[in-house]
């Protein structure tokens, strides 16, 4: 926990009262805060000394990219205005919610299947791609004197085991059934112990197993599971992470049920919240409750903003917000992306897309400049 909070400065109120929500709006949430904030440090033993963790949807065929080694580039670097390659996310979450057939992992039972998982271990793993590609991008960035002073972390999702009567596959010469926790336990386990080995057998160099996420965002059907996982991944020596939607259930309970690391979803981005006329204080609401439970918060975009301005307008939102809550300067951040389009943006020539790069990039980029200056005194 960052004991030193710290006063929201006058330049950053007066910018987000004149560009982002009216003064009343402004007023009545900071008497609620009090002006002070409760995230957990940006870079810390707290989250593992992860400050920026990009979410990476790497399993489905229909990707906007690959993920192979040139689509990864603009993850692991980017070069500035003065020709200077800076690094950005240190950390990377590899998750997926499509199977092979495209068919969703949410809330479907019958993707719970020791066949389907196995599919996500070996897309995440195959050479050339993905956590692959990450670690030759850093290896061929040494070789030019470009060094991270950090390994580059990675956290891998382990998918949701739905209660059902389904049989997932079999362990030890036993069906393992889905309207059993004990079963369910141990498919979980399962999933823990094949990535473990996968990771040892790729000998990577530059990137590092920081952790395990849970894929579900919310406790509904989980509750009954968390601590049995939790304990499972302490004994492996790793974090275990969460990002629950806004007014998920258990939100407010993560540490409760277990994990060490959360990041809040504002959810104000995203269509359905356009239709819903969510408002953009909404991002203040997301700070506040992280704040309040000491969480870290997630930036939020997808591939709308490539031609709509209004999606261009709600990402520069997302920045000004977490600028006047302080959660650039003192929060670690998730980065949502719509799997693939932070390559998109990163590569267009579109002049808008460029100037929306770039000020998020400097952001990330000072930021990794500072979790290195706290590496070096720890």
């Amino acid at each position: 926990m960052n004991i030193f909070k710290k006063l929201v400065t006058l330049p950053a109120l007066l910018l987000f009262a004149l560009t982002s929500c009216s003064g009343d709006e402004f007023k009545d949430h900071m008497e609620e805060i009090s002006g002070v904030y409760n995230y957990p440090e940006m870079y810390s033993a707290t989250n593992n000394y992860i400050s920026d963790m990009c979410l990476i949807y790497h399993g489905r065929y229909d990707a906007p990219v690959s993920y192979d080694k040139e689509s990864m580039k603009p993850y692991v670097y980017y070069t500035d205005s003065t020709g200077k390659k800076q690094f950005l996310y240190d950390a990377f979450l590899f998750l997926e919610i499509k199977a092979a057939d495209n068919s969703s992992f949410q809330e479907n039972v019958a993707n719970v299947k020791q066949d389907k998982w196995q599919w996500i271990i070996d897309r995440q793993f195959e050479d050339g791609y993905g956590m692959s590609a990450i670690d030759e991008i850093v290896d061929d960035l040494s070789a030019e004197g470009v060094t991270p002073v950090r390994k580059r972390k990675v956290v891998v999702a382990i998918p949701m085991p739905y209660s059902s009567k389904n049989v997932w596959g079999t362990l030890d010469g036993e069906q393992m059934v889905m309207n059993n926790d004990a079963h369910r336990l141990k498919v979980v386990k399962w999933y823990i112990d094949e990535v473990q080995k996968r990771w040892k057998a790729s000998n990577f160099k530059n990137i590092e197993l920081a952790g395990f996420y849970w894929i579900a965002e919310k406790l509904t059907d989980s509750r009954t599971l968390l601590l049995d996982v939790k304990t499972y991944i302490k004994q492996t020596g790793h974090y275990f992470y969460w990002i629950p939607y806004f007014g998920a259930d258990g939100g407010k309970d993560w540490k409760q049920y277990g994990f060490d690391v959360a990041y809040q979803q504002p959810n104000y981005f995203f269509v359905k919240s356009t239709v819903a006329k969510v408002p953009a204080t909404r991002l203040n609401d997301a700070c506040q409750f992280a704040s309040r439970n000491n969480m870290g918060l997630e930036f939020e975009f997808d591939g709308n903003m490539l031609t709509d301005t209004l999606y261009q307008r709600k990402y520069t939102e997302y920045i000004d917000y977490f600028k006047a809550n302080k959660v650039f300067d003192e929060a670690p951040i998730a980065y949502y992306e719509g799997g693939g389009y932070w390559n998109k943006i990163a590569t267009s020539t579109d002049p808008v897309l460029v100037k929306l790069h770039k000020r998020l990039a400097d952001l990330i980029a000072e930021r990794q400049r500072r979790a290195d200056k706290l590496s070096a005194s720890n």
